[in-house]
């Protein structure tokens, strides 16, 4: 062979060489869309346990299906019309992702255990599947191209890079099998090549089908180099920036509690499993084609959820995000030893969901319990019928009066019913809603708050010119309109002064839960000083405030039942007549809110009335006490 032979088949030895390790080292290379995965892979901060099944801390980790699949011990039902997790046939123990493709939402993943009577079995289950497959924390990254409006309403393209979280249990309110959570990253870029050459323009976490908005740079988000950090509230793994007792809205009217993010914390970094843009049904990914259940056919909100891909964050990750807020409500953390004001706002709170969710999950026993409840307000209106009889009395006997003063009540009810139209569009209430993931349970937090502004403002119009008409009437005079309205008026500013007084000190105690008992004994004692300042004629709101705590003093439980059926008779006649006039389909709703406001023109004086007398009997026996301390 010539040296030029040599040469060339040298030559081509090495190209050869050289393309077969292009091709190996190209197709080692990882796509643009996993090297971005990598990059931004979030790290979770696991609230630790101080012990095995401690319900406090997080007994769970973001773990990978296979802990669920090709189990033979969790099983695959189908559900049956009218019967129950107990009775619908199981199709398959230890069903793979393969069997759950492309099944419909009448299947379902059943778990061992009863998820509405947790202890301990879930969390052991749990720990010992992962310790027998080898598992480790995981999280899914899924990639969506879309398109988001700008100031000019141009669409631009926009990629979001999603993190999803699979837990075994989910152990909050609504306890239920297994729990889908999610973070998600939104790029400025029109392909994953593009994304990795910038950062992200803002992010997103999800809580309890709500979620927060961050931006990137902003400083509650922490970050480790380019993998954020995300901080799972305990058990119910909402997903928040930091370690707080954040308060969490469940869906659906599960109530609302604590979601602890606090220390101690487990530094958990996820490994990143990529979901593929189309899903073989036949392929490792075939669990994403399930349109069932992951866990056990319950009621309400214990029933086990939805699969990621059966959501509108999986296609809509932008549209999803539109309800999301830019901050999130918590509970001031004390490092005190002993029971502190959050730890015990944070157990009345769970305390309060848990009847709430016991009552709407059996309404047999909300109706046996309703019935309870006026029974008992009709045992209570029978025990103070005389003091009923003698307002009445008085009220009929001076009906023009009492009358005639009570239609302040008509504009009154007017004025907030535009007002709670105008709150649900418009901050701040606006705001508070949002915040509250604009559940039911903020939906009658904000009915409550104009509520209590519409009593107040009862108070202010419509108490003053009745007390001032008793006084009169009961000195043997007969005041007209314009009399009542001008010297009950006169003491607005003392009455204004006193409402500061009186609900900013028991709106501080309830604020610290602990000083809720103190805070309902205080509003019982200090209730009367209307009564005090336009009967005794005084102008000082402290000696309005304490000469009411004094008459109350021997008769705090007598005044209190007396203020609960007077209120009782002034509130609930309007509103109870309102709703039998819908439910019977005879009216519209402006019509009962207009009968309702006609009612009140008539029970709220009646409630003053009562509430009057109430104060001149605490106040003679009072006086007679004094009387026989000073012989």
């Amino acid at each position: 062979m010539t040296g030029r032979g040599k040469r060339s088949l040298i030559g081509g030895f090495i190209g050869l060489l050289l393309v077969l390790t292009t091709s190996t080292a190209s197709a080692q290379q990882p796509s643009a869309e996993q090297q971005l995965a990598e990059r931004f892979a979030p790290i979770a901060m696991l609230r630790g346990q101080s012990a095995a099944c401690d319900r406090d801390g997080e007994g769970y980790f973001p773990a990978p299906v296979e802990v669920a699949l090709g189990n033979p011990e969790i099983a695959l039902k189908q559900k049956i019309d009218g019967g129950s997790s107990a009775t619908d046939p199981v199709i398959k123990h230890g069903p793979t992702a393969q069997d759950l493709a492309g099944l419909g939402d009448d299947y379902y993943l059943d778990f061992p255990g009863n998820p509405r009577r947790v202890g301990c079995t879930f969390e052991r289950d749990f720990k010992r599947f992962a310790a027998e497959q080898g598992v480790q924390p995981t999280t899914y990254a899924h990639i969506v191209l879309t398109e988001e409006d700008d100031d000019d309403d141009e669409p631009q393209p926009r990629l979001v890079l999603q993190y999803w979280f699979w837990y075994y249990f989910n152990d909050w309110n609504n306890t239920h099998e297994s729990d889908w959570e999610m973070i998600q990253l939104v790029f400025e870029a029109s392909s994953a090549e593009e994304a990795l050459g910038q950062e992200p323009a803002y992010v997103g976490f999800a809580q309890h089908g709500g979620g927060e908005l961050a931006g990137w740079d902003d400083d509650k988000l922490d970050r480790e180099r380019d993998r954020p950090v995300v901080f799972p509230a305990a058990g119910s793994h909402g997903t928040y920036y930091g370690q707080q007792f954040y308060i969490g809205w469940g869906k659906n009217g599960t109530g609302f509690g604590c979601d602890n993010t606090t220390e101690p914390s487990h530094r958990t970094p996820l490994n990143v499993v990529l979901v593929p843009d189309e899903i073989d049904p036949d392929g490792p990914f075939g669990w994403l084609l399930f349109e069932g259940r992951w866990g056990e056919r319950q009621e309400w909100e214990f029933n086990g959820p939805v699969g990621p891909n059966a959501g509108n964050k999986w296609e809509d990750p932008l549209g999803a995000m539109e309800t999301f807020r830019d901050g999130s409500l918590y509970v001031p953390v004390s490092r005190s030893l002993g029971p502190t004001a959050t730890s015990s706002f944070c157990s009345l709170t769970e305390a309060g969901s848990q009847i709430f969710i016991v009552f709407g999950t059996n309404p047999e026993l909300l109706v046996v319990a309703a019935l309870l409840v006026l029974l008992a307000i009709a045992l209570l209106i029978v025990r103070r019928s005389p003091e009923i009889r003698a307002a009445g009395a008085l009220y009929r006997r001076h009906a023009r009066t009492f009358l005639g003063i009570g239609l302040l009540t008509i504009p009154i009810g007017i004025v907030f019913n535009i007002i709670t139209v105008f709150c649900d569009e418009y901050p701040p209430m606006e705001w508070v809603v949002n915040w509250f993931d604009d559940t039911a349970g903020a939906q009658f937090f904000a009915a409550m708050s104009v509520g209590g502004l519409q009593q107040i403002s009862m108070v202010l119009v419509v108490a003053p010119p009745v007390i001032w008409a008793v006084r009169e009437i009961r000195a043997g005079r007969s005041p007209s309109h314009i009399d009542c309205l001008n010297n009950g008026y006169r003491h607005i500013g003392v009455l204004v002064l006193c409402l500061l007084l009186v609900y900013s000190t028991i709106s501080l105690l309830l604020l610290a839960v602990i000083g809720i008992p103190i805070a309902i004994w205080l509003a019982v004692r200090w209730q009367f000083f209307s009564q005090v300042a336009i009967l005794d004629d005084t102008d000082d709101p402290r000696i309005a405030v304490g000469r009411s705590a004094a008459v109350t003093h021997r008769h705090w439980w007598e005044t209190l039942t007396q203020t609960f059926v007077f209120q009782i008779i002034a509130i609930l006649p309007g509103p109870l007549v309102g709703i039998v006039l819908m439910l019977m389909g005879r009216t519209t709703v402006q019509f009962a809110n207009t009968l309702s406001s006609l009612l009140y023109a008539i029970t709220v004086p009646l409630s003053v009335i009562g509430l009057t007398l109430a104060y001149e009997r605490c106040r003679a026996a009072h006086a007679e006490r004094q009387v026989m301390r000073n012989a």
